[in-house]
């Protein structure tokens, strides 16, 4: 008997000489292959130049003798589709064939088949997964090159002439459409705010988005620490990080142990985009990307945000476009983080990439209509959309978090008195990647109850409770001191502002023009006492790049 959820359970409707009997809808057959995620989710989106045509059907197979077949057929069958066994993908009697993924068997298909890129051109040599030896990532299995019927999409023609130094047939079937994804990003900048909002990214903080090609001479695998290094070296208050991961790092080593090897960063507050949705719109709202030769960091080189280079690897194939970003992009180097990215940032000039970006991305704006123009002309069939609604032109999945994310729960707090002026820096401690604080700073650790690691809660010299926290003890600062002996104090806010009660009785309340968190209202009279200044007055506070208006006062035990 079939399991649920099998491919095989289309394959009685879509399959053999019969099929045409089941058929509600009666037309062409446009038959979907996948191989990897990364391959299943690009046919997908090319796949909308479809999108509302009543003559065009649709059915889907997947090989799974990749090394990264791992979430493939998953994310077909969660988008419910007709989804039919490998070993029968010949019995659909397709129209046209139509992947992403280079590796497929092609063989014994007499009708047209489309092979898009699932990357930006040929910029990377991979692992051949037959022999011992290295391939041109991209390019078709050498068996199918002279196949009459197979089309190459590229999207610049410096592609072609990479093909022709190649002596690869394949040249006089390749079709320079440009790129519907690089057009969808652009298009959507007109909704970097709202993406943004989506990530809680505040509009006086900056969104820094790394990202990450697979294998060993990636970012994330020739870097590894940089993601956690990256969210304690920026302030809490004044930046947020998210990083994309190819999804050949999720399904060879799996989703739990990607969430597993960032499990610092995640809980210092790292926004983990899933592999399947969101990528796209959290690469529209960044101010930075710091990437490496895959094909993101020239999506966001595209969308002419400053970008820093991370990681080269020798894979990288030279004379492309990744290679040329590595001309005009700076490196980050192992120093300075924070001074790194707030030096491209505010230093940025626009176009600065665009010779790279001009040589991955030739007709700009037309990829959709171009890449619908190719697929009906193949079908022998007319577009059923106008030039101006190619079906590619929708707004990007909205940039959820993975669901590891967390919102970071333990800071080191520095804070520094220049003149009548304190100035409030907090950087997430569950990275333990901290910079030391400058000369003349307080530094604390301060933490809040709700912090699953005991070792900081412990160990830190303010303890918090979360804000709209209301159970347990009424008492909770005197309960609180107790059950935290290295606490030098506690903060809770209240209706008024933030109480903070110090080992000792003094207890203060601290009000701010605005919200402020309480390891920050905390770290005013804190900073003050061990500065030994006076608390009990007004100040001026600044916390991030806003200054705040500040007042700390006594409090009796009747008033708490």
């Amino acid at each position: 008997m079939t399991p649920p959820g099998s491919a095989a359970r289309y394959e009685r409707a879509n399959t053999g000489p019969d099929a045409e009997r089941w058929r509600t809808w009666k037309g062409p057959v446009v038959l979907a292959l996948a191989r990897t995620f990364t391959s299943a989710a690009r046919v997908l989106e090319a796949l909308a130049v479809f999108r509302g045509d009543l003559r065009v059907l649709v059915v889907f197979s997947f090989d799974g003798t990749s090394a990264f077949n791992a979430g493939a057929e998953e994310l077909l069958e969660g988008l419910e589709t007709a989804l039919i066994p490998w070993e029968r993908r010949l019995e659909v009697h397709p129209h046209l064939v139509l992947t992403a993924t280079e590796n497929a068997d092609m063989a014994d298909f007499a009708c047209p088949i489309v092979v898009l890129p699932h990357g930006i051109g040929f910029q990377k040599y991979v692992p051949d997964h037959r022999t011992s030896r290295v391939r041109l990532s991209g390019v078709p299995r050498p068996e199918f090159h002279e196949a009459g019927n197979l089309h190459l999409v590229l999207s610049h023609p410096a592609q072609l002439e990479q093909l022709r130094a190649a002596r690869i047939p394949l040249v006089d079937r390749a079709h320079v459409v440009g790129d519907p994804a690089r057009d969808r990003l652009i298009d959507d900048l007109r909704l970097r705010d709202r993406y943004r909002a989506d990530l809680k990214v505040e509009p006086d903080q900056r969104l820094v988005v790394l990202t990450s090609t697979w294998g060993p001479e990636g970012l994330i695998g020739s870097r590894p620490e940089l993601p956690g290094a990256l969210v304690g070296s920026l302030p809490h208050d004044d930046y947020r990080v998210a990083a994309i991961l190819h999804p050949n790092i999720w399904f060879a080593h799996s989703p739990w142990q990607v969430r597993h090897m960032l499990a610092d960063a995640l809980d210092a507050g790292l926004l983990l985009m899933p592999p399947d949705r969101g990528w796209g719109a959290a690469l529209v709202a960044a101010d930075c990307v710091i990437g490496d030769h895959g094909s993101v960091t020239l999506y966001g080189a595209a969308l002419d945000h400053p970008v820093l280079v991370a990681a080269r690897g020798s894979e990288s194939v030279p004379g492309t476009a990744a290679s040329a970003l590595f001309e005009t992009a700076p490196r980050l180097e192992t120093g300075d983080l924070r001074e790194q990215v707030e030096r491209v940032v505010e230093g940025h000039l626009p176009g600065r990439n665009s010779a790279a970006t001009e040589l991955a991305f030739a007709h700009p704006g037309e990829g959709g209509w171009r890449l619908t123009a190719l697929l009906y002309r193949l079908l022998d069939m007319e577009p059923h959309r106008s030039r101006g609604d190619d079906g590619t032109r929708r707004a990007l999945p909205p940039p959820v978090p993975d669901e590891a994310s967390a919102t970071a729960l333990a800071f080191d707090v520095h804070g520094l008195l220049d003149g009548a002026e304190l100035s409030l820096e907090r950087f997430p401690s569950a990275t333990r990647r901290t910079p030391s604080p400058p000369a003349g700073a307080v530094r604390h650790l301060s933490v809040y109850e709700t912090e699953t690691r005991h070792a900081l809660v412990h160990s830190a010299s303010v303890v918090c409770r979360v804000p709209g926290e209301h159970v347990g003890p009424a008492h909770w600062p005197e309960r609180a001191l107790e059950r935290y002996p290295g606490a030098y104090a506690v903060a809770q806010g209240t209706g008024e502002g933030t109480e903070v009660v110090f080992r000792g009785g003094d207890r203060l309340l601290v009000r701010f023009d605005s919200d402020v968190a309480p390891t920050l209202s905390a770290a005013v009279p804190y900073t003050l006492l061990r500065a030994g200044r006076e608390p009990i007055g007004h100040h001026k506070v600044r916390v991030g790049p806003h200054r705040r208006a500040c007042s700390v006062e006594p409090l009796t035990r009747t008033d708490s």
